[in-house]
């Protein structure tokens, strides 16, 4: 009886070591995909700003030009 808990409990530190070994990995790869979400987000935020300030220096130019005719 003693020796199957001893087998038993061998068995579940096991696992609980092998859980704890994907839990660091799972974490690793979140964070990666986290830091790359990141990049892509701040990249489209500059990319929209700079398409909001040529539009807008257009239209200021379209204007500029209309009114000088």
């Amino acid at each position: 009886m003693n020796e199957e808990l001893l087998l038993a409990l061998g068995r579940l530190e096991g696992k609980v070591d092998s859980l704890i070994t994907s839990l660091a990995v799972h974490a690793e790869e979140l964070n990666r995909l986290d830091h790359r979400v990141r990049n892509l987000e701040q990249s489209r935020s500059w990319m929209l700003g700079a398409a909001a300030v040529i539009g807008a220096a257009a239209s200021f130019l379209f204007q500029f030009l209309k009114t000088d005719q």
